[in-house]
């Protein structure tokens, strides 16, 4: 091909690879113009780069994607390295499946350029496809949010053997499609393996979370228990103290020291039982999520409540998942609320159904003045945090057809999910 017709098929590749980069992250596409700018200073630099005709300049054009990528994109250098190997992995797949097909068609006539743009336009329609499916986005998003180390194995799995095809088909094309029987017999293998280990990984990780949502379980139990125990030996102190009033005073004295005991007793208790949360939700693994919760919200002196709903419902997400949301919305409600007047530093928790959906609502106290007199590195940072702890809790509810409604109630800021 002559240069030009080098730098307009490197550009669409390039343009091809972003797309599918946009399963993991929006931000690549939110800014048009500076994105086509560096997807053409690339395809000038990648085609200059041909004309010196080395197979083994193929890791230096990552190395130039990536430099242009993060200059041009307000996102990490470091995603953006995986983010494209893994892009890159898949559109290099798509195009050796499209070049064995149209080889099988029109032989070596599928080299010609007229050939070669027709292969890169239909790449490029999938590679839309994918990349501008918004439901496809969600399920990606959730999984790379969730199972970013085990993304990162395989996508540099995937991108090594991909490495290798491309440094076959540089050095000599008509090789790799003659050859397209026993090559595309091991590249099918390779990704079946890819996939296989992937899944093995996330089986894995979950075990992992489900053995440590019982742990916290078995310890809230633990806590539980030395309370029961607790509670049980202040009582026999409580009827001594009872006892020797009894023995020891004239009856009436007597009766009146008891009744203010008792009286001071009840008080407590009743203090007590107003600033805990009840654990009984029906769900120990929720139980032992909100037990840690209370301890963190006493520390952060922030008031806690769960208000129990009767029977807790049945939700169609896992337990871990149920626990991110649960766990998301309490983390964001408390450092919202932890700026306030301690008076104000108020979180509740409910747990039930409504009108025949499953509901999860936190609401916490509201501040405008707060808002006003916040600086804008502190909006910044908080914003960060907390929409990225939405942002899970939303793929998750989006994965089970669910809903995540944000609304302002009065004095009250409030984050609902429905299923």
């Amino acid at each position: 091909m002559t240069f030009t017709q080098d730098i307009f098929g490197s550009f669409v590749e390039m343009i091809s690879t972003v797309t599918l980069m946009n399963l993991f992250n929006q931000e690549y596409l939110r800014n048009k113009i500076r994105l086509i700018s560096a997807c053409i200073v690339i395809s000038v630099i990648v085609a200059i780069l041909d004309l010196l005709e080395t197979p083994s300049l193929s890791l230096l054009y990552y190395v130039i994607m990536i430099t242009i990528l993060s200059i041009a994109i307000n996102r990490n250098t470091f995603q953006i390295l995986f983010e494209l190997v893994f892009a890159s992995a898949f559109l290099t797949f798509i195009e050796y499946i499209l070049a064995v097909i149209f080889y099988k068609i029109q032989g070596i006539e599928s080299l010609t350029f007229i050939s070669v743009c027709i292969q890169l336009v239909i790449t490029f329609t999938i590679c839309a496809s994918l990349g501008f499916n918004s439901k496809l986005q969600i399920k990606f998003q959730l999984l790379y949010e969730n199972y970013k180390d085990e993304c990162y194995l395989i996508g540099s799995t995937l991108f090594c053997f991909s490495m290798i095809e491309v440094f076959l088909w540089k050095s000599n094309n008509e090789m790799v499609l003659g050859q397209s029987a026993i090559i595309s017999a091991y590249t099918a293998i390779w990704f079946a393996l890819c996939i296989y280990l992937l899944k093995k990984l996330i089986e894995n990780r979950r075990q992992k979370e489900n053995i440590h949502l019982h742990e916290q379980y078995m310890e809230t139990t633990e806590n539980l228990l030395d309370s029961l125990y607790s509670d049980k030996h202040d009582f026999n102190k409580h009827l001594q103290a009872i006892l020797g009033m009894c023995q020891f005073q004239q009856s009436e004295e007597a009766v009146k020291e008891i009744q203010r005991y008792i009286e001071a007793l009840q008080e407590k208790s009743s203090n007590k039982k107003k600033s805990a949360v009840s654990f009984n939700t029906g769900n120990g693994v929720v139980n032992a999520l909100l037990y840690s919760k209370a301890k963190e919200a006493e520390k952060r002196e922030v008031q806690l409540f769960h208000f129990p709903s009767g029977i807790f419902p049945v939700f169609p997400c896992e337990q871990y998942e149920l626990v991110q949301i649960i766990g998301n919305l309490l983390d964001n409600a408390f450092e919202y609320v932890e700026g306030l007047e301690k008076e104000q530093r108020i979180v509740v928790l409910f747990i039930g159904e409504q009108e025949n959906q499953k509901q999860i609502e936190v609401r916490n106290t509201y501040c405008e003045e707060k808002n006003r007199t916040i600086s804008i590195s502190q909006t910044a940072k908080l914003g960060e945090r907390r929409g990225y702890g939405l942002k899970n809790v939303r793929a998750i509810a989006s994965k089970y057809h669910g809903k995540l409604n944000i609304f302002q109630e009065e004095n009250e800021f409030v984050v609902e999910v429905l299923f």
